[in-house]
């Protein structure tokens, strides 16, 4: 019962977080009298599609992905030349914007709703003494308002019983573990995390939630430059990892779902800025490309570049998919 819970929490996820990026491709267009074919939900083969006022509505075979067709902002429409460089770029970043706007509308909610103060295990290691004694991600340590006591009280206590009251789906219990030899005195194989604010009226979480989106994107930048200066991918994750985070986050509450829900919004946002031909930030630097020129780019060329970098992008998310199941083992 579990797995289908977070099964259909993924399923809610990934499609807030696709229909978020492809609904503001899809309105801009709108906005801007622009014909838009197809919103479609996942990535080809076709499922199932309806047409409405225009525009087809379908339902896609590889779920991590989404799209808006808009023929007239596609290099290999006749229709092209005639839309305006100015309107071809809001409607390539938009799904962007909308990335960020998401984060900002959980990261303002997470601060409308509060959060208690209090201590949360995020992670439990397996065959720990924490394992053993039965304590679960997402169960609070009621007796802790911050990570360091409690820090200082487990590495002080090696070979000797502790007794927690955990607070778990609102229910209060008291678990015994013994904390074992580690690095820097007892440990009992947890990660933990420390939360709490007070709540925040409306216009103030607004405030506090477009600050939260802006520090979130500046450190997912920082991280990328990171990654890549020191060629070190080991950190990243894909649809496996995230269905743990979820799992985790489900444990721990809705601010904590809300919060990852940010983070990623926000990631998605980052990666396709990226000016890489298949992403927003890959048409932009065709667009721009072409101002400089001041003539269309080869249909043909651009058409071979863009399978293909569809067909690496759906390689990488394989192995990296394949990389978070052998983690789990």
């Amino acid at each position: 019962m579990e797995f289908i819970l977070t099964a259909l929490l993924i399923i809610v996820f990934f499609a807030i977080l696709i229909l978020g990026h492809e609904v503001g491709h899809f309105t801009a267009a709108k906005l801007l009298k622009l014909e838009v074919q197809e919103f479609g939900f996942g990535l080809p083969p076709k499922l199932i599609g309806k047409k409405w006022r225009g525009t087809e509505y379908s339902l896609n075979a590889i779920p991590f992905g989404g799209f808006v067709k808009v023929d007239a902002i596609e290099i290999s429409s006749e229709k092209y030349m005639d839309v305006p460089a100015w309107k071809k770029t809001v409607v390539y970043s938009s799904g962007v914007v909308m990335n960020f706007v998401l984060a900002w509308f959980a990261f303002s909610v997470i601060f409308m709703v509060g959060t208690p103060k209090g201590v949360y295990i995020s992670a439990v290691l397996e065959n720990s003494p924490a394992a053993e004694a039965g304590l679960k991600s997402g169960d609070k340590l009621n007796d802790f308002d911050s990570i360091t006591p409690l820090v200082d009280l487990i590495g002080k206590s090696t070979g000797s019983e502790l007794a927690l009251k955990v607070e778990r789906e609102g229910k209060i219990s008291e678990v015994r573990v013994i904390p074992t030899e580690g690095e820097n005195g007892g440990r009992i194989g947890v990660e933990l995390v420390e939360s709490g604010f007070p709540r925040e009226n409306f216009f103030k979480s607004l405030v506090s939630g477009a600050k939260s989106a802006g520090a979130f994107s500046l450190r997912i930048v920082n991280a990328f430059i990171s990654m890549f200066r020191h060629g070190d991918f080991t950190g990243s994750t894909g649809p496996v990892g995230i269905f743990s985070a979820v799992q985790v986050a489900k444990d721990m509450g809705l601010p904590y779902f809300l919060q990852l829900l940010g983070v990623v919004s926000l990631n998605l946002m980052i990666v396709n800025i990226f000016p890489l031909p298949a992403l927003d930030g890959g048409r932009l630097l065709f667009l721009l490309v072409e101002k400089i020129r001041k003539k269309p780019l080869n249909k043909k060329i651009i058409s071979v570049v863009n399978s293909v970098s569809y067909a690496l992008l759906l390689l990488l998310m394989f192995i990296v998919t394949i990389r978070d199941i052998i983690r789990l083992f």
